[in-house]
């Protein structure tokens, strides 16, 4: 499993920043960036993990990365089971050990800035932090539209790169 995270992550976890530029060669088990989102008043961190290239969003409380791995395999199988993609779950590759590296998609990272806008909205909304529910913000995440490369003003969503993977797997 290789997870890209952001450099101020890196700092907080105490993790070196080592750069590794490959580029992986199929989609699977493809890679997770991670960034920190919180509150609007900072009275919750989490980690925001995003796979690439399925766009599907985990979220983990806390800001150390070495102890959210264990729960992005957790969460990661959760969502995924919850919403109808146990299938794909062999392909993710989560029992793999993982690599830690430094970012190296400025693509990835601006289209984490853009669903970090809703994703701290919705962790702004309820008054206390044990009302914050985090599976229904990564669901709600799961059926965010976003642009594709392939065609101008062409949109995807997670659910839909989950849909075609599953209907080529049958």
């Amino acid at each position: 499993m290789i997870i890209r995270a952001t450099k101020q992550l890196l700092q907080l976890s105490g993790i070196p920043s080592l750069r590794n530029t490959e580029e992986p060669d199929s989609p699977f088990p493809g890679e997770w960036y991670a960034n920190l989102v919180d509150r609007f008043d900072g009275k919750y961190t989490a980690i925001h993990f995003l796979h690439n290239p399925t766009r599907i969003s985990i979220l983990v409380p806390g800001t150390d990365l070495n102890a959210s791995i264990p729960v992005l395999k957790e969460r990661a199988m959760s969502l995924l089971l919850r919403n109808g993609y146990g299938r794909l779950l062999f392909l993710y590759s989560l029992e793999s050990p993982p690599s830690i590296f430094a970012t190296n998609s400025r693509s990835v990272i601006a289209s984490m800035n853009q669903m970090r806008y809703g994703i701290e909205y919705h962790l702004s909304m309820p008054e206390l932090n044990e009302e914050i529910n985090l599976d229904e913000i990564e669901d709600i995440q799961l059926q965010n539209l976003f642009t594709t490369k392939e065609k101008k003003l062409d949109f995807s969503s997670a659910n839909r790169i989950l849909d075609e993977i599953l209907s080529k797997e049958k």
